[in-house]
């Protein structure tokens, strides 16, 4: 019998970048991070007994109870980000790097059909979703010690529970976004819990200190020069009456 579940699916940055034997343990890391934040987040009971929950090799796919649908939009994503900062030093000394993209929508599922779980068009639009290039970029372009997590919501979730007022999160914390992935073509709402960008080199590098002037002289390659009379200076070459000291 077909009803409405949330669904929700999440993905790795760059999962392939990472060394064959890595993989299986980051599998393990991913279910780990969810957990945490389902369990975080009120949600414990719910994600331990999820009927519909698919591996994609580099990430998750759940079908959820229709009702869960606001906690996943607030606070879920920032227990994720939270889950994925704890993990991240772990994992660093491990030369292994975990970064999450997650979709949220709404729509029917069968999840009693043993022979064709999952079959649906919503699972295919929470994909499309995922697959975003907002959300791609979300991450792409944020400092990743800093941004662990972005998520994309569907118009129909962001319009219901988001507009609608059926969470704390206001709709000024979202980004209204374009998804076109083949022919999936329609709005979506970008959310980043903990916001950031990259830093540019000059803004990473620390700012030259000014060189000191003291009264009295100029500052010359370290060398200060006073002088009785007028002083010309022509590249290398000082002229006029002059005392040379070391400052």
């Amino acid at each position: 019998m077909e009803d409405f579940h949330a669904l929700l699916v999440v993905d790795v940055e760059r999962f392939s970048s990472h060394r064959d034997s890595d993989l299986p343990d980051l599998h393990l890391e991913i279910r780990a991070a969810v957990a945490s934040a389902f369990e975080a987040s009120g949600l414990g009971e719910v994600w331990k007994a999820v009927r519909f929950l698919e591996s994609t090799g580099d990430g998750l796919l759940a079908a959820l109870p229709h009702r869960t649908l606001p906690a996943l939009i607030d606070p879920f994503p920032l227990w994720l980000q939270e889950a994925l900062a704890q993990a991240a030093p772990r994992l660093r000394a491990r030369g292994m790097r975990l970064r999450l993209r997650a979709a949220l929508h709404v729509g029917l599922l069968d999840e009693e059909r043993l022979d064709t779980p999952g079959i649906s068009t919503a699972v295919i639009d929470v994909n499309r979703l995922l697959d975003a290039d907002p959300l791609r970029d979300a991450l792409k372009n944020s400092d990743p010690d800093s941004t662990f997590t972005a998520f994309l919501l569907s118009e129909e979730v962001f319009t219901t529970y988001v507009r609608g007022g059926r969470t704390e999160l206001r709709a000024s914390r979202f980004t209204e976004v374009r998804v076109k992935v083949k022919q999936f073509d329609r709005p979506a709402h970008l959310y980043v819990p903990v916001p950031s960008r990259i830093e540019t080199p000059a803004e990473a590098a620390p700012a030259a200190s000014p060189p000191v002037r003291r009264p009295g002289g100029t500052p010359a390659g370290g060398v200060t020069i006073n002088g009785d009379r007028n002083q010309n200076v022509f590249g290398n070459e000082i002229g006029g009456d002059f005392r040379m000291g070391r400052p």
